[in-house]
């Protein structure tokens, strides 16, 4: 069953100190759609703000990192990549080691979780040598440079393997797949929707040029309903609500999630989607960050990155009669499953002593409750009728 988290407020931060009067490209085209045909869907905003040619976050540059806006499990710790690496190998194994298979990362980012998957799993050679393709759906010129430049040019570990970009996820070929998609979820667009006395009305986005706004942009809840609530009513019919309530709906994500369960279904293989998020349906979770640190998502658009918290429970419930879902489990627990205190270990006998704090304090912060461990969720797909509950997962929810 779903939960709600009532009547939270959308925005409750001091932010006015990161306004910015500065009038871009992408603020006057933003402004332009909204003349021409009146307010846009959150998704709609969320589109254009991250990846529109013109200036999208996405597609300036290298967003992540210290030197970015945030940093992400993969850039914290090497152990990270490696640990999906050795998971991936488990399920090649009690899948019955299939050959000529394939690797596919969903938002790749800098290609530091493939380089350290694909190191990990290059210890071992039978795997290794199956591995035939590897394909990174990236729809950002900006970023596929950078992953080129990571796993093509810095090193021969790779020699003999295949890369290959592509803007979505259904024109990947036909074959056993490795598919793994790190903090992609949260970016895709959201709907989001209020409760009132007339039924769902989707919240929208419209120009604020009044004489005391801080930001371009405001939120309006619509006077009638739109597509989107229409078709929300019907699928929220047997749920209860309070007026004032607010929930966020993506389906975006569902539509990928249902691809990468019909694509393991016709091909086999498996997924593990790893992101921040509830196991229920939320309101009010739209972000914007800039330099590590929140800000207003309306305020700056297209120089801060925008995601919401993933809900875990959408993405089962669009994927049943499809695969096996496993999860979501903490992103603490699946690490420490996989021997992360291990490796920890490992890496400290053979690096220097200076280095020693570092490893440690990155590896801590991967699965310390108050900070990544817990609200980073893992959630797996593997074929209808796996015998085999794969490694740190306990029994099927469907």
């Amino acid at each position: 069953m779903y939960r709600v988290l009532y009547r939270r407020p959308l925005f409750n931060l001091n932010i006015s100190r990161y306004y910015s009067t500065k009038k871009n490209e992408l603020i006057d085209h933003l402004k332009k759609s909204i003349r021409e045909t009146g307010p846009i869907s959150i998704a709609q905003y969320m589109r254009e703000v991250l990846t529109n040619s013109l200036s999208g976050y996405y597609m300036t540059g290298d967003v992540f990192g210290r030197q970015g806006d945030f940093v992400t499990s993969p850039e914290i710790s090497q152990i990270f990549g490696e640990l999906m690496g050795i998971w991936f190998l488990t399920q090649w194994q009690s899948q019955g080691k299939p050959d000529k298979i394939q690797v596919v990362e969903l938002g790749p980012g800098r290609g530091t979780l493939l380089y350290d998957m694909l190191n990990a799993i290059s210890s071992f050679s039978d795997c290794s040598r199956s591995i035939c393709e590897v394909h990174l759906i990236e729809i950002s010129s900006k970023l596929r440079e950078i992953q080129y430049k990571k796993l093509c040019c810095s090193s021969k570990k790779f020699d003999g393997l295949n890369f290959f970009w592509h803007d979505s996820f259904n024109k990947i070929p036909d074959k056993w797949s490795m598919i793994i998609a790190h903090e992609f979820f949260d970016a895709l667009p959201i709907h989001l929707f209020e409760c009132t006395s007339n039924g769902w009305r989707e919240v929208l986005v419209d120009i604020d040029d009044t004489k005391n706004s801080l930001y371009n942009f405001r939120l309006i809840v619509a006077s009638g309903p739109t597509k989107a609530s229409t078709a929300l009513t019907g699928s929220l019919a047997y749920k209860t609500f309070k007026i004032g309530d607010r929930i966020e709906i993506s389906s975006d994500s569902m539509e990928i999630s249902k691809q990468i369960a019909n694509y393991i279904k016709s091909n086999g293989g498996v997924s593990l989607i790893i992101d921040y998020g509830q196991d229920f349906i939320q309101g009010n979770t739209l972000r914007a960050i800039k330099q590590h640190e929140i800000i207003h998502p309306l305020s700056e658009p297209g120089q801060a990155d925008l995601s919401a918290d993933v809900n875990f429970c959408y993405l089962k419930e669009s994927v049943t009669n499809l695969v096996d879902a496993y999860g979501p489990i903490t992103q603490s627990k699946f690490l420490q499953s996989l021997g992360i205190k291990a490796r920890l270990l490992m890496l400290l006998k053979s690096a220097l002593p200076t280095k020693h704090k570092d490893l440690i304090s990155s590896t801590e912060r991967l699965v310390h409750p108050s900070a990544m461990g817990e609200i980073y969720k893992v959630l797996a797909f593997v074929p209808k009728g796996s015998l085999k509950v794969p490694i740190a997962f306990e029994k099927s929810n469907n």
